[in-house]
């Protein structure tokens, strides 16, 4: 959108909301941290939604079921189409494995709803080993390393028609990750919303 058509346009600019996703261990948290305060998103961190009997399956390294997870998804959808508080950002950062196709779809319903809604999802990529290493690695939280293997065993990678889900592979520096993430959604936002800054 041009400068000229964004000034004369009287529409309200879409509201963005962002899944960050993938496997346990592969800093979900971390990168939508930072997104979040590059890009002065709301964030929101998805395991805090889980009920206490499916965090105490995942701490006995217990998978969770696709029922264990309707619930989940469904209160994260509910909070995509939640009405911003006063002094809170329109735009929001999320986190959530979102492994499968289907759970990927519920999520997208929320933007199919509300007309004003871009969900869009970055998929956080590496091979198992090394997310077993973080896991192991990583104090105080529920997952570990022993359902590394059971998400892997249930990711389905995007298909070629899931144009909304950007990947990113996350075996290498940590700094270097986070710069990417935010060159290629600050790239999707400002080819879709010209409000946003296209490129770092």
């Amino acid at each position: 959108m041009s400068p000229e058509h964004a000034s004369n346009s009287h529409t309200t600019p879409p509201r963005w909301i962002w899944f960050i996703t993938g496997p346990t261990a592969c800093g979900k948290s971390t990168i939508a941290a930072f997104l979040a305060s590059s890009l002065n998103f709301k964030f929101l961190e998805g395991d805090s939604f889980h009920p206490a009997a499916s965090v105490d399956k995942m701490s006995r390294n217990e998978p969770l079921t696709d029922a264990d997870r309707e619930g989940w998804l469904q209160a994260l959808r509910e909070h995509e189409s939640a009405v911003p508080k006063d002094g809170d950002s329109r735009h929001l950062i999320m986190t959530c494995s979102a492994l499968k196709r289907r759970y990927r779809d519920i999520l997208r319903r929320g933007g199919q709803e509300a007309g004003d809604l871009r969900i869009r999802f970055v998929m956080l990529d590496a091979k198992p080993e090394p997310l077993k290493k973080r896991a192991e690695a990583r104090k105080g939280h529920f997952a570990g390393k022993g359902l590394v293997d059971s998400q892997f065993e249930a990711l389905e990678r995007p298909g070629e028609d899931e144009k909304d889900v950007l990947i990113v592979n996350v075996e290498g520096e940590l700094e270097d990750t986070k710069r990417e993430v935010e060159k290629r959604v600050r790239e999707v936002m400002g080819m879709e919303d010209g409000s946003f800054v296209q490129v770092l």
